[in-house]
């Protein structure tokens, strides 16, 4: 599908539309933003996304650290992960005193989540409202509704569930999704490709990609149902799920139809899954794209059913996006490569336990080196001096742009753009020694056989950011927003204050 370049025109507005009766925030993990523009053409949900909604394709995840937990916090809270304490996927969800529903997989709660979110503007001084937040992820289904207790699933071994935190069984509902065994009759399910062959620019059989096996299509799902339930998570098919999932929920909810406005909140990942092992340049990606416009146009197809369109908001985004294989630049003549921060870290802390007879004090995540500061001291380490002589090591590492430590960040502040990213990262509690900036295609990570994410370029935080419904002026916009911007306009169209000060603004040009 060719993108014209709208060109949009204010005229004396009519009488404001009444207040949305859902709202639809659809998050794609790993959701770069020239995917819109480079694959297609679309004839589903992106379509209709991208005709009918305010188009803004200069999106950004604005904060370092690109990955999924900061992404989600961000959205519906319109603060940075500074601000929310969702700084990495580490330091996320898990929680052993909220296990999940059933015995499987680990605990999850926001307890590390800091203030409040669009769900609780709304129930300021009223009920909290009703929302449905699904996705196959636990952070991405908890993190855009913040602290709010309600109807929170994700994804554990061949079934949707929720954890201790959220309640102590599932609604009927879920139960009877569940019992349809829908991940399990999976097994054996061959994935093809859903268009022509011709359709696709990327080459097939790549042999950096996925690890180097079964590295063309189709790629076929086990046979054996414990082993395709867990292997599901890989493939397309864990949207289709979570989509259908999410319908059955607003269904049986009956969210949309009554006198308030309710959220419903969708987290795709598939896409992330599929990235990671093919890369934002395969064939794969491409498919995964094309099935996903056909899923979501579906999905709101059926929503419109019992919610009228013109009573829906619909909001699309993404957490992250993503650094191409280094293989692939290479081939592309272009710069990239993985930065061993992981070694250089392993090796500081061997020269810490000879010296102390602790070695495993310092932990890394994507350019970020941090301790328990207090441990440091007690074992007569200045955590300042620890910085100081770590950071030129850290820069010197190939690849590496820039490296700052708590005493030179501020600095560099407020013109450099990565700088400020990772400010906008930072929570003033998070102990941290080190935050370092990736050269452009480059990567934190050893590990071949797959691309990661997670660095302050634009390839990591491009994400696009479109709007749809009667409230918002429909084009594609060329300002650039960011995620943090979602929050308060989504509450200036709904007419309700936030709690407390935020990071982002209402997208003027989106409104009328």
């Amino acid at each position: 599908m060719v993108i014209p370049v709208t060109i949009i025109i204010r005229s004396a507005s009519p009488a404001p539309p009444p207040p949305p009766a859902l709202v639809i925030l659809i998050t794609i993990d790993q959701m770069r933003q020239d995917y819109l523009t480079r694959f297609g053409p679309w004839e589903g949900g992106f379509a209709t996304l991208m005709e009918s909604g305010a188009v803004y394709l200069n999106g950004l995840q604005d904060h370092a650290i690109a990955e999924t937990a900061p992404g989600h916090a961000t959205l519906l809270s319109g603060r940075h992960p500074s601000h929310t304490g969702i700084a990495t996927n580490d330091l996320g969800v898990r929680d052993p005193t909220s296990p999940v529903l059933g015995g499987d997989g680990h605990g999850a709660s926001p307890r590390r989540f800091v203030g409040s979110t669009l769900i609780d503007w709304l129930g300021k001084g009223r009920p909290v409202p009703r929302f449905l937040s699904v996705a196959q992820k636990d952070r991405a289904a908890i993190l855009p509704v913040g602290r709010s207790r309600g109807e929170v699933y994700w994804y554990v071994a061949g079934r949707f569930t929720t954890s201790s935190y959220y309640a102590d069984s599932l609604p009927t509902w879920l139960t009877g999704w569940n019992a349809r065994g829908g991940p399990a009759r999976l097994a054996g399910q061959s994935w093809s490709l859903i268009a022509p062959a011709t359709t696709y620019a990327e080459l097939d059989r790549e042999q950096w990609e996925n690890g180097g096996e079964d590295v063309s299509f189709p790629h076929r799902l086990p046979m054996d149902p414990a082993e395709a339930v867990l292997k599901l998570v890989e493939t397309p098919w864990i949207d289709s799920l979570t989509l259908d999932l999410a319908l059955d929920g607003a269904r049986a909810l009956q969210l949309g139809q009554g006198s308030r406005t309710d959220l419903l909140l969708v987290g795709l990942s598939g896409t992330d899954h599929i990235g990671h092992a093919f890369g934002p340049d395969s064939r794969e990606i491409h498919d995964q794209m094309l099935r996903l416009d056909h899923w979501i146009g579906w999905f709101l197809d059926s929503l419109a059913v019992t919610v009228p369109r013109q009573r829906t908001v619909v909001v699309l985004t993404g957490d992250h996006g993503v650094v191409s294989f280094p293989e692939f630049l290479a081939v592309q003549r272009r710069p990239g490569g993985r930065i061993p921060l992981g070694r250089l870290v392993g090796a500081v802390n061997l020269e810490l336990g000879r010296l102390t007879g602790d070695s495993d004090l310092l932990d890394d995540e994507a350019g970020l080196i941090f301790a328990d500061t207090a441990r440091l001291r007690a074992l007569r380490i200045r955590p300042e001096s620890l910085a100081t002589a770590l950071a030129p090591r850290v820069w010197h590492l190939p690849g590496v742009a820039q490296a700052w430590t708590p005493a030179t960040l501020g600095s560099a502040l407020p013109g450099d753009v990565h700088a400020r990213r990772w400010s906008q990262s930072l929570p003033a509690t998070l102990p941290w020694l080190v935050c370092a900036v990736a050269q452009p295609g480059y990567q934190w990570g050893e590990s071949p056989g797959s691309t990661n994410h997670g660095t302050t370029n634009d390839d990591d935080v491009d994400v696009p950011i479109i709007l749809l419904g009667p409230w918002f002026v429909a084009g594609v916009h060329p300002d650039t927003v960011r995620t943090v911007d979602i929050a308060p306009t989504l509450a200036r169209v709904l007419g309700v204050k936030p709690g407390e000060r935020l990071d982002g603004i209402p997208i003027k040009s989106a409104l009328p």
